[in-house]
């Protein structure tokens, strides 16, 4: 009788497939924490998933190899972004899967650095090298409090400090933007800026991690608890300062004028004439407004052909402007494309998106010319080095020259304005330099028209109340359709244009309207910290990262050298 080979009667080996599944299974729930971020900002604004949101991401990147763990970050950022930035799709449906993989690069590279991070800077040599038991044991011990403490201030220091250098490419919806509707954690931002605020949701996640390790007992519980007293301090700080707040009674009111144009950027003759028909027809009502206006205030573009040029409407346009003055009597604050007032090099003026400002005898008396501009919907970056077949794809045909002087323009005796043009509302760096040379209040020209349907616009307004906390000014926004208010100090948006339309909440609606608004405005307000000391807080969170990195280094030198005195002691037995 022939036996049967040895195993043949064994069921088959299913460990591969089962840990192949339980990965994919845990990648699903680092995807779906992207999703949880998503979901905190606009238009859900459920934000205290925003403090849960990077726990899944840490959860599995480190016990991963630092290429697993880029991928895992990867992953959760295409779950954050395809869906914060789904808005894009109104300009092109390709643009959202387009964007994410990018956008996500920065996440990956931050997932990337945490099993080194974590190895090296929590456990001592022994314990890394004793294996899981000896490991699982450390971290239960007192000793490990410090350590998983310096982890989670490190790793949230580092996951902003990437958040600040996104932000120099292109800057939206980063963490501490969940938080626009929680007005006690703003405050915050007056002494670290927008950042202070990433930073601590960034570490309310890690601190949960922390405590999820450890089963919500011993040294993780303790440093859990460390960081919820810290966001509780914050809180506290920013309900004191609210409450310790004295508004300024009104005593300038500017007229808000909100068109309802569409967007028109190749506009027809007749689009644009109906344009311009329609903001001097709802301007013309400003001098039987209650309280009678002292301005009358555009938004960006809100007539979609240059100014100065020799398109047929551009006559009309000034023309219109001019005659507007005259009858109201009323200076004006318009936005609108317009060309450089020099020619540098004897080369052709520039095109820029300006706002212009008119005083009551119809003069022009100022000119704000964009500083930051759109990426690749203003200007391409790095033009010179992209294929010609993609700036085909993406091009609109133009490169706004950017303007150089953030200089405020003086709109009364005692109100000197800085006046930011939509997409840079949402820059701390630009508001904070307004405030230095001297404005006192923020006016923001906004348009909104290439997002007729998504969430955008309250993205917009989300991106932008963190400004009017940073400086401690009063900001104006005057949006072609909607977000047109006024914003606190405390970054409360208030005084809302009201117009009818479908939408329940008044700061999204869109519509056709005008109306005066009153904004108390300081004539020599108090510098914030951040206005005197810019972005301090960063620097303090590069120092962090560099600490968290210098003793992660130190410990895993010492376990090398740990590991080749070993590996000589057994030499030598041998």
């Amino acid at each position: 009788m022939i036996s049967p080979p040895a195993g043949a009667g064994d069921p088959p080996d299913e460990s591969a497939r089962v840990s192949r599944k339980c990965r994919l299974l845990r990648l699903l729930l680092v995807f779906l924490g992207g999703t949880l971020y998503a979901a905190a900002l606009p238009p859900l604004n459920w934000n205290l998933l925003a403090f849960l949101t990077l726990v899944p991401l840490l959860l599995y990147a480190v016990n991963s190899s630092w290429r697993a763990a880029a991928f895992a970050g990867w992953l959760w950022g295409l779950g954050w972004a395809l869906f914060a930035f789904r808005f894009l799709r109104e300009i092109h449906p390709a643009v959202p899967w387009l964007l994410a993989p990018v956008i996500s690069l920065w996440p990956a590279v931050w997932a990337a650095a945490l099993p080194w991070l974590w190895r090296n800077s929590l456990f001592p040599a022994g314990a890394e090298d004793g294996g899981f038991a000896a490991r699982e044991k450390f971290l239960h011990s007192s000793a490990a409090f410090f350590r998983l403490l310096l982890f989670a201030a490190g790793s949230a220091a580092l996951f902003t400090l990437l958040e600040w250098t996104r932000s120099r490419l292109f800057t939206w919806n980063d963490l501490g933007v969940t938080m626009w509707r929680n007005t006690a954690m703003l405050q915050i931002a007056a002494l670290t800026g927008s950042y202070g605020v990433n930073f601590l949701v960034a570490l309310a996640n890690t601190g949960i991690f922390a405590a999820s390790r450890t089963r919500f007992r011993g040294p993780g519980l303790r440093v859990m608890l460390a960081v919820l007293l810290l966001l509780t301090l914050t809180m506290l700080g920013g309900l004191l300062r609210i409450v310790q707040y004295e508004p300024v009674r009104p005593n300038w009111f500017p007229a808000l004028v909100q068109g309802d144009i569409s967007q028109r950027r190749n506009a027809s003759f007749a689009e644009a004439q109906e344009a311009l028909d329609v903001y001097l027809a709802l301007s013309c009502r400003a001098p039987q407004l209650a309280p009678k206006p002292e301005l009358i205030v555009w938004p960006e573009s809100a007539v979609p052909v240059p100014f100065r040029s020799t398109h047929p409407v551009s006559a009309s346009f000034r023309f219109g402007v001019a005659r507007l003055i005259a009858r109201t009597g009323l200076p004006m604050l318009i936005g609108s494309i317009d060309f450089e007032d020099t020619l540098p090099g004897g080369g052709p003026p520039g095109v820029t998106n300006s706002a212009l400002y008119f005083s009551a005898d119809g003069k022009l008396r100022h000119k704000y010319d964009k500083i930051h501009r759109v990426p690749f919907g203003e200007y391409i970056p790095f033009r010179s080095l992209l294929p010609e077949f993609l700036i085909r794809a993406v091009d609109m045909n133009r490169d706004l020259t950017p303007g150089v002087n953030p200089n405020p323009v003086r709109l009364r005796d005692d109100v000197r304005a800085g006046t930011a043009i939509c997409y840079e509302g949402v820059f701390g760096y630009l508001t904070r330099e307004f405030a230095r040379r001297g404005a006192n209040v923020l006016v923001v020209l906004s348009n909104d028209a290439w997002y007729p349907v998504s969430s955008e616009p309250e993205q917009h307004l989300a991106n932008a109340v963190m400004r009017a906390v940073e400086t401690g000014l009063p900001m104006v926004r005057c949006g072609n359709n909607g977000g047109s208010g006024v914003v606190t100090p405390l970054g409360e948006f208030t005084q809302i244009l009201e117009v009818p339309g479908p939408e329940a909440r008044l700061e999204l609606r869109r519509g056709r309207g005008i109306a005066t608004v009153g904004v108390g405005v300081e004539p020599e307000p108090a510098e914030t910290f951040f206005v005197r000391h810019g972005e301090w807080f960063i620097a303090v969170l590069a120092a962090l990262v560099t600490f968290h990195a210098a003793v992660a280094l130190i410990q895993y030198r010492k376990r090398k050298e740990r590991l080749l005195r070993l590996a000589r002691q057994q030499g030598s037995t041998s």
